[in-house]
């Protein structure tokens, strides 16, 4: 496995927690775990969009700036709404940002394996919004 590869999915691992730190405790320093939750996935938002940012002065770039900059802005705004409204929009988010990546980067062959991958990803991190949902918010 490829060291992002790696990385990618060890960053489920905070996702995961959070519902066994919840099992555990209501809060750490004050911050019950939904938030911390919430507070995780708009920086790995935030962090995907990042990666959209391209150097280029091209047309697509450009287009794909716009993108980093617009998901970057949505993640922080979701910090500022009800739990129950935060979890389903980082999950459409993320959706979302993930067709955005296909869009722009379909195309090249060398891009084909990261793909798949964010696909896997996204998925799991969608399911893993929607039993956040069902359990802190039902």
């Amino acid at each position: 496995m490829q060291t992002k590869q790696y990385l990618g999915y060890l960053g489920l691992s905070p996702f995961l927690l959070t519902f066994a730190f919840s099992a555990y405790n209501e809060e750490l320093f004050n911050i019950s775990a939904v938030q911390l939750f919430i507070f995780y996935s708009a920086i790995i938002l935030s962090f995907i969009a990042g990666t959209l940012w391209r150097k280029h002065n091209d047309n697509q770039s450009i287009k794909l700036q716009l993108c980093s900059n617009v998901f970057s802005v949505l993640a922080f705004f979701t910090l500022l709404l009800p739990h129950y409204i935060a979890l389903v929009a980082l999950a459409k988010f993320y959706l979302l940002i993930l067709l955005c990546e296909y869009h722009f980067d379909h195309v090249e062959p060398e891009n084909h394996g990261y793909l798949q991958m964010r696909l896997h990803l996204t998925s799991l991190v969608v399911i893993i919004h929607i039993i956040a949902f069902i359990f802190w918010c039902t």
